[in-house]
């Protein structure tokens, strides 16, 4: 199954908007990490995740968080 990165950038004011989107919704990436800039001052967040097509990546997220993402084809390569 391919993998996706999923890349969420968002701004200042909708920084609190951005965490609230996830209270009652269901995703298997509610209650895990993810690798995030807002608390250094940026405003982006990203996830690895595994799923057949871009759409069933996004569907990953609420729907606040998937209109404003990215989904990224990746592949883990080994580096010489």
């Amino acid at each position: 199954m391919p993998f996706f990165l999923l890349h969420h950038r968002h701004d200042g004011p909708t920084c609190e908007a951005t965490f609230a989107a996830w209270h009652g919704f269901q995703s298997p990436l509610r209650h895990r990490p993810a690798d995030c800039t807002c608390v250094a001052g940026g405003h982006d967040l990203w996830w690895r995740v595994e799923a057949v097509d871009r759409d069933a990546a996004l569907a990953l997220l609420p729907p606040f968080l998937a209109h404003r993402t990215r989904a990224i084809p990746v592949r883990r390569v080994d580096i010489p």
